[in-house]
């Protein structure tokens, strides 16, 4: 039996995060022969729309809004968001009346977003409710009294690819969040053996791009790095994060593109089981800059040992990083996987 599966989709969603949200749709897609459908919005005077946000003051004050029909039919509903707040369909009634099996993927699920996790919740019956972040079951189980699963992040592997050494012309990277201490040591290493330390780039220049176009230079950039640094959510912003260590898109995107990870992984027993022991080489960010200096010089020193450890990581653990089998074993818990 073929069934009608939908991908709802957002094309209004613009910067480059957005560009793994849409390598995910594009696997469900071709995994599925899924339709893509535009989300159902409602439009609002600005001055209003700006104010009952999720997340905002009066997000609360949705559920007093006249909800109006909206028809999707499907077999299978896919709904991917990069967080609660990007659901439009709490405003609308009926929605799923036609539909069958619904199903439900949320990247960011912070204990901040609570409020509004529970009003996507509220808007169905979820016979999928998916977080990207296994340390997040506990809360959100407890919080929200509905069955979660934890099917982590992942990378579409034919974008984020490995270019040989040679071919590496940036020595060190950061394309996140960075503690000073770190990055200031960085850029006067760099500054003083002449080498190039990239921590911006142009993608974050051009919030108009396709999320894909933006997506796809910031891979280059990450594949033409030698080293590059990530930390753990909580170390860079610990507000952000309160009860556990979330696996993010940074550690499969720089994993899959063969460079090697400098910085502190996040504190998931998942983690490891994802990425081996090895992944990244930690750091210390409360060093002195004596100390760092010396770090980075070994470092670069023995940089190609690093880069092998890297490329054969990725061959052995890559394939099960993919987008590809991040819909898999969805549709296996949902016993459609034949």
């Amino acid at each position: 039996m073929n069934l009608q599966h939908i991908v709802l989709t957002d094309p209004a969603l613009n910067g480059f995060e957005y560009g793994m949200l849409r390598d995910f749709e594009e696997e469900i897609v071709r995994i599925t022969n899924a339709k893509r459908v535009e989300m159902p919005k409602r439009k609002f005077p600005k001055l209003i729309e700006d104010r009952i946000g999720h997340g905002t003051r009066y997000g609360n004050l949705r559920k007093f809004i006249p909800k109006v029909e909206s028809d999707l039919k499907a077999d299978v509903l896919w709904v991917i968001l990069m967080g609660p707040e990007n659901f439009p369909l709490d405003l609308f009634k009926n929605w799923d009346q036609n539909v069958g099996v619904k199903i439900l993927y949320i990247f960011d699920t912070f204990e901040g977003q609570l409020p509004s996790i529970r009003r996507v919740l509220q808007s169905a019956k979820w016979d999928l409710a998916i977080t990207s972040f296994h340390g997040a079951l506990s809360f959100l189980k407890e919080q929200t009294q509905q069955k979660w699963y934890a099917v982590a992040q992942g990378v579409k592997l034919d974008r984020f690819k490995t270019v040989a050494k040679e071919e590496k012309l940036i020595s060190f990277s950061a394309y996140g969040r960075r503690l000073d201490n770190v990055h200031q040591s960085v850029k006067e290493y760099c500054l003083q053996t002449d080498k190039y330390y990239e921590y911006t780039t142009t993608t974050g220049l051009q919030p108009q791009l396709d999320p894909r176009e933006n997506y796809r230079q910031y891979a280059w950039h990450l594949a033409h790095s030698f080293f590059t640094f990530s930390w753990a959510v909580e170390i860079t912003n610990p507000k952000r994060v309160l009860t556990f260590s979330p696996i993010t898109c940074r550690w499969f995107e720089a994993a899959a593109s063969g460079t090697v990870i400098l910085g502190q992984a996040p504190n998931e027993p998942e983690f490891e089981k994802i990425f081996g022991s090895n992944l990244v080489i930690p750091i210390d960010y409360t060093d002195s800059q004596d100390k760092l200096q010396l770090i980075w010089e070994e470092l670069w020193k023995n940089r190609y040992i690093h880069f092998e450890s890297a490329l054969r990581t990725r061959e052995r653990l890559a394939q099960s990083w993919s987008w590809e089998s991040r819909v898999w074993e969805i549709l296996k818990l949902i016993n459609l996987s034949t």
